[in-house]
């Protein structure tokens, strides 16, 4: 017993001599943030003749997030994000549904990394990639998909900072139950060309074992003098068994311009279409209502009252298409965004 655990000490003691000691804590906390928003909407339902226009409105807390952010000696990083409020999109109703993410990043060279944990599923597009707490409205795939999943992935970045490739496996975002044994192969491209900017991915995911719906996902962007605009297009497609091209499609375009220092005003629109006819006929994807195009409209504005842009008013409206029936929508919201981290540091 006393052998065991003098090996454990010594193996524990050669593990951390293995990193380099210099000024810098073994441990770091580099970001701590409590993320909040809280809307009013009004939702207005106008369908065929023989359905009554009906009306939805309240107030409701939408997110609730805290976000941290550190190292642990040199070459690794921990990262965390903890939706407080409820669970994200997922088949289990537990609190570790409610975690965005979770993962270590091993920097294992300059160039090359490996993270392992919970994380964001590696799929193409700007609308994707935002933080959920700005979406306003979003276009039907944005709504369903399960973006967050364990898996792990090897990361390539270029020393110009120009090119992030990764190859990521994961559970598959059609997974619906835990140890279902369906997987995600996912391979991701970001370039950063100054103005422009990419997020482009192929993915393979398997909604049942062996069965694989492909993705290709295209996302563009440009940034300049103070306006920035995306276009998304995520085509997806059972591999071997359907023709690519007309399939499952998402297709967004948005668009934000800086009026002064405080102002934003943004427009967007959606569109999403899925030719299945049933659930359980042939390939599926749960990401869009079968048999139905969607598409949506909207515009509004934020309004930022300090110069950190770390409060926030919005308000925007939108319209949305489906199946003869139109809904329109109403925003009005608050987000608030608080370093935990240098809150109570006087400067």
């Amino acid at each position: 017993m006393k052998k065991a655990l003098l090996i454990t000490i010594l193996g524990l003691f050669c593990f951390l001599q293995a990193f380099p000691q210099d000024k810098k804590p073994f441990i770091t906390l580099d970001n701590l943030q409590l993320n909040t928003r809280a809307d009013f909407t009004f939702d207005y339902y106008l369908g065929h003749d023989t359905v009554a226009p009906s009306s939805d409105h309240g107030f409701q807390g939408k997110y609730l997030v805290v976000a941290l952010d550190g190292t642990i000696g040199s070459k690794f990083s921990y990262h965390l994000r903890q939706r407080i409020n409820a669970p994200n999109i997922g088949f289990a109703n537990t609190f570790f549904q409610g975690t965005d993410w979770a993962y270590l990043d091993w920097h294992f060279t300059d160039n090359f990394s490996l993270s392992a944990g919970k994380q964001v599923v590696a799929i193409g597009g700007w609308e994707y990639d935002a933080n959920p707490i700005d979406i306003y409205y979003g276009t039907e795939f944005w709504n369903t998909v399960c973006c967050y999943e364990v898996g792990g992935s090897l990361n390539f970045k270029d020393k110009a900072g120009k090119n992030h490739f990764l190859f990521q496996v994961s559970n598959s975002p059609y997974i619906n139950t835990a140890m279902e044994g369906i997987y995600a192969y996912n391979l991701m491209w970001y370039g950063n060309f100054g103005k422009f900017k990419t997020a482009y991915s192929v993915n393979m995911m398997e909604y049942q074992p062996g069965k694989f719906i492909n993705y290709i996902a295209l996302g563009n962007k440009l940034q300049f003098n103070g306006v920035e605009m995306y276009l998304d297009l995520i085509h997806r497609a059972e591999l071997g068994r359907q023709k690519f091209f007309g399939q499952y499609l998402t297709a967004l375009f948005g668009i934000g311009v800086d009026i002064g220092p405080k102002w934003i005003v943004f427009a967007k629109a959606g569109y999403d279409y899925n030719p299945a006819k049933l659930p359980n006929t042939g390939a599926y994807d749960p990401n869009d209502t079968p048999k139905e195009k969607v598409d949506f409209e909207s515009i509004g504005f934020e309004y930022y009252p300090l110069t950190d842009r770390n409060l926030r008013l919005h308000l925007c409206g939108s319209h949305t298409s489906m199946d003869g029936i139109s809904m329109f929508q109403a925003n009005l919201g608050l987000t608030w965004k608080v370093d935990l981290l240098h809150a109570f540091i006087k400067k």
